[in-house]
């Protein structure tokens, strides 16, 4: 990985950008995703010149940008170094909340269950016990239903 040292909080945000960018999940983030990633936060990829910071990132020239190489690109450009996204320390704004949330929600229903929780951490290089999966849930779920929802993950980040 990169010799940058982060936080385990700015690890797990930088993660979380990196996973809601690969899309099918594969571990890399292809240029039509990370092109696809700006088009859906409403950015403009010739205005981020995404062209060249993909070629920047990939320094295997392989096509596609691992986690490592995502992680030094996040410290050449200064990201994840200092606040959140959101610009605002300890809050993020309900775009990064969906975008964070649906990394979870894997079948898409509206609720994390202890099964998704798991499948994407252990996605993310994390393989917490079951034991902890539930500690998590139980943590986070307020209504007692057994699953998370986007309010109560919302306030759980």
């Amino acid at each position: 990985m990169s010799s940058v040292s982060y936080t385990e909080s700015q690890l797990v945000n930088i993660k979380q950008q990196f996973n809601s960018m690969d899309q099918d999940g594969d571990g890399f983030i292809t240029e039509k995703e990370f092109i696809a990633a700006l088009k859906n936060a409403n950015l403009d990829p010739d205005e981020y010149d995404s062209q060249q910071f993909f070629s920047d990132a990939d320094k295997s020239k392989d096509g596609k940008i691992t986690f490592s190489e995502f992680v030094s690109a996040c410290h050449r450009l200064g990201l994840g170094t200092s606040a959140p996204a959101s610009g605002r320390p300890g809050q993020k704004d309900d775009r990064e909340i969906d975008s964070i949330f649906k990394t979870f929600d894997i079948d898409g229903n509206g609720t994390i269950s202890a099964a998704e929780l798991k499948r994407t951490l252990n996605r993310q290089g994390e393989y917490p016990t079951d034991a902890e999966i539930e500690e998590m849930i139980t943590a986070a779920d307020k209504n007692n239903d057994g699953l998370v929802d986007r309010s109560e993950f919302a306030r759980m980040i």
